[in-house]
């Protein structure tokens, strides 16, 4: 007759041993299982509803197998599959949390992904992320704390990704980071101007492309000398009007540049004390002109 204590030590052998609470709270007794026969203790789950739900919720890449004409694994081989998955995961570095939650194994084991496929498509992410342009990863980097092996993951799984970094659950967030990213990249290139992320982000929400930054930071860059106090009851242009400026997202600061603009090239055109080869007179049209 078998005891409580058999019953555990079954299960733990089969790797069921979270089955035992749930087993206790059962309608079947105990002494009842004959613990020494496998297939005896799997009948004993089948004929339990509570405790067929909590086997079939902790190996559910089973059912999925079943639906894609595969044959379902014993739970110690199921177990073994994650193991080496996760151990995959690990070894290549990618986040803790990312792809190794039971929910995350199961879609692998259901459909029959091994661990070189998973490997192959994790190297894949790492390619697309050592590809990117360095100044995008640096940015990154400084302004989000995203490295290499979370933009593989990005590449990887977006959706996943952004919940292995611990933040908001949307797919589109890291997207918008390296849009961001992709800007402040280019002011540091271009005009040697090191961004907040806020004014990154402002910038990829009004549409700004990385290639309409690497023009306007560029324009920003030569136009320095306009920006300057150089003649009478001038104030200089502030960087952050600077660039709003330049990318229409302050009317304001697009109209003191354009104003002062005219001031300048009539000084010019005119004779005037300004200094006709300053910076700043030539090549003064906007990055939204």
């Amino acid at each position: 007759m078998a005891t409580e204590a058999d019953l555990r030590s079954a299960l733990d052998k089969y790797g069921l041993g979270f089955l035992f609470e749930t087993f206790n709270r059962s309608l079947v007794p105990v002494s009842q299982i004959d613990v020494s026969n496998e297939d005896a203790i799997y009948n004993a789950i089948e004929s339990q509803p509570a405790v067929k739900k909590a086997f079939d919720d902790r190996f559910a890449g089973n059912a999925t197998r079943v639906a894609n004409g595969l044959d379902p694994l014993k739970p110690s081989e199921y177990i073994a599959a994650e193991k080496e998955l996760t151990q995959t995961l690990r070894n290549t570095g990618l986040p803790m949390g990312f792809y190794d939650q039971p929910t995350d194994l199961a879609k692998f084991i259901g459909s029959d992904v091994s661990p070189v496929e998973l490997q192959n498509r994790i190297v894949g992410g790492y390619r697309a992320a050592q590809a990117a342009d360095p100044g995008t990863k640096e940015e990154l980097r400084r302004l989000y704390g995203i490295g290499e092996a979370d933009l593989a993951a990005f590449y990887l799984d977006p959706t996943r990704a952004t919940d292995a970094l611990g933040r908001k659950a949307d797919s589109t967030l890291m997207a918008r980071q390296i849009g961001a990213a992709q800007i402040a990249g280019q002011a540091q290139q271009q005009a040697g101007i090191g961004l907040s992320a806020a004014q990154a982000e402002t910038l990829a929400a009004e549409g700004v492309t990385m290639g309409a930054a690497r023009q306007g930071f560029a324009t920003i860059a030569e136009q320095q000398g306009l920006f300057q106090a150089q003649m009478a009851g001038e104030q200089a242009i502030s960087q952050e009007e600077q660039i709003s400026g330049t990318f229409g997202t302050s009317a304001a600061a697009a109209q003191r540049i354009a104003t002062r603009r005219r001031r300048r090239q009539a000084e010019f055109e005119t004779g005037g004390t300004f200094a006709a080869g300053q910076r700043g007179v030539a090549g003064l049209g906007t990055a939204t002109q």
